[in-house]
């Protein structure tokens, strides 16, 4: 494209309202048509989870055939999760009421209603992607330890902060993550802009959860446990093995929703982006969130095309472990960098990049 290529020479990964018109540019329509082809398949899984939990509940089958069964029913969960992710975010359905009925069977097992997930991760988070303060789901600063809480909750569970319970955090994070926004976050003035029926939304989580209490208690521990335990933990730490990877690497801004800075996408197994309908390609989903998944792969290209530094994207494994080597807090005074709770260690996101970018560089 040699009209293009001379079209952008002036595109500056600082400007991405302008690479972003570009990338609308060379982008075919259909890219941002809904989807619903995606949304049938995955309202298709649905009946399949129901049949697993009712086996599981109910059936009696060995445990060691219950275990393979209960950690499959995590993943068509999580799919259905991550399809439904996508159609909240009016990319698969044009009908209002097909996307509520794909929210509540993907994220429900989770305690999240799509109520709140539009409120949470829809207005709050893509509003303000790793702009500190204003996004509900970003690391804190150094200095928010001695004033904050939260902030002391969110970085001893957070991996890089050293502690044990960050080694096992992501089986129940997404959850918390959920009930942290519906119950603290939303409250704070910086999310003032964020419109949802709190009261709505709280009592809907409270009947879900006792729901599914109430499930589990009829189907009696050993039932609960491979039918709603075991895939309710899986779930949470599938979705939180690309969520943390896809911004807790990246800079932080005090005012600039920017994805060619704030986020990255991994590079994952080829059987889990089929599986999980392509969210792997998550800077791409934040360039234009309103865009199928479907066409992640043509809009990475795109971009590399146009200005190949501003794709970021990192191997999944090494990121994960990037994730457990780097320290878990900002700087005080510098969004790219990341400390420890004393200031030590210390390390730049640009060298954690040079790192993840570099085949066989160490991450420690």
């Amino acid at each position: 494209m040699p009209s293009t290529a001379l079209s952008t020479e002036s595109l500056s990964i600082d400007d991405p309202k302008s690479l972003r018109a570009e990338l609308r540019r060379v982008m075919p329509p259909e890219a941002f048509e809904p989807q619903p082809q995606r949304g049938v398949a995955a309202l298709a899984l649905v009946p399949v989870n129901l049949g697993l939990m009712v086996l599981l509940g109910w059936g009696d089958l060995p445990w060691w055939l219950c275990l393979p069964l209960s950690l499959l029913l995590g993943q068509t969960v999580t799919s259905v999760g991550l399809a439904a992710h996508e159609a909240l975010h009016h990319s698969v359905f044009r009908s209002r009421r097909w996307e509520e009925v794909l929210g509540w069977a993907g994220f429900g097992l989770f305690l999240v209603t799509p109520g709140t997930w539009r409120a949470w991760h829809v207005q709050a988070h893509h509003s303000a992607a790793n702009v500190h303060e204003r996004d509900p789901d970003i690391l804190p600063r150094q200095q928010d330890l001695s004033t904050q809480w939260f902030a002391r909750l969110f970085h001893a569970i957070s991996p890089g902060s050293g502690t044990w319970v960050s080694y096992i955090s992501f089986f129940l994070f997404f959850t918390a993550q959920g009930q942290a926004f519906l119950w603290h976050h939303i409250r704070q003035p910086q999310l003032r802009h964020v419109r949802m029926n709190l009261v709505k939304e709280r009592v809907l989580t409270v009947l879900l959860a006792a729901g599914w209490l109430a499930l589990g208690f009829a189907m009696g521990p050993r039932g609960a446990l491979f039918a709603l335990v075991i895939p309710h933990l899986v779930g949470n730490f599938t979705l939180m093995i690309y969520i943390a990877t896809n911004h807790w690497l990246r800079p932080a801004s005090e005012d600039n929703d920017n994805p060619f800075v704030s986020t990255a996408s991994v590079e994952t197994h080829p059987l889990m982006n089929w599986a999980h309908f392509n969210f792997s390609y998550h800077q791409e989903h934040h360039i234009f969130p309103s865009m199928s998944h479907r066409f992640g792969p043509l809009l990475r290209q795109r971009l590399r095309d146009l200005k190949p530094e501003a794709s970021a994207v990192f191997p999944h494994v090494r990121a994960l472990r990037a994730l457990y080597s780097r320290p878990a807090l900002y700087s005080p005074t510098d969004g790219s960098v990341l400390v420890g709770r004393d200031g030590t260690p210390s390390v730049s996101t640009e060298e954690l990049r040079r790192r993840l970018d570099a085949p066989g560089q160490a991450m420690s």
